[in-house]
């Protein structure tokens, strides 16, 4: 797979520990925005210290983040199953775009940089992921790039008292 390369003034790069503080701020729009495409909540969320962690680099996982004027104004990571019989599966999750940086490829560009970080790890035959079956833009985005949904899981988180139905979504990688 071609990485998409980032609309002018635009950059994107793996997060690193010193990124922890501009992560964690969007993080916690992310997670605060309504309807809500995250099962995490806020308060929930590692402080900055766990997060720098998080952070550092690691073969079986990613974090990736994408730059305007040095900002960060989107994000998302990529990680491998911890059991030995399920490393051929990669899982892309938590995808965020600041609202007024949506529609200018951002998204696209960051599930293009997990979708060759996975393509990188030998053994690796697909990604999977979930996203909130009302993220209708989300969705196009990931069917756009060639994920199918292959199920529904219903009920599969609540918030304030609804539940919210999750795709999972699935891309088979080429051999």
């Amino acid at each position: 797979m071609t990485t998409l390369t980032p609309p002018p003034s635009f950059s994107t790069r793996a997060l690193n520990p010193d990124d922890a503080a501009a992560y964690l701020d969007i993080r916690l729009q992310a997670l605060g925005e309504t309807p809500p495409a995250f099962g995490s909540l806020p308060h929930t969320e590692p402080d900055l210290t766990r997060t720098q962690a998080r952070l550092a680099p690691h073969h079986e996982r990613a974090f990736f983040g994408i730059f305007h004027e040095e900002r960060l104004v989107g994000i998302t990571r990529v990680y491998l199953d911890d059991a030995p019989n399920e490393k051929h599966r990669a899982h892309l999750a938590s995808l965020y775009v600041r609202p007024h940086f949506r529609a200018h490829g951002c998204g696209k560009t960051l599930v293009h940089k997990a979708i060759d970080w996975a393509a990188e790890h030998p053994g690796v035959r697909r990604i999977n992921l979930t996203v909130v079956t009302g993220q209708s833009a989300a969705i196009g985005l990931y069917k756009s790039l060639g994920f199918r949904i292959y199920g529904t899981e219903p009920e599969a988180f609540s918030k304030n008292g609804r539940f919210y139905d999750e795709h999972l979504m699935t891309l088979e990688l080429p051999r």
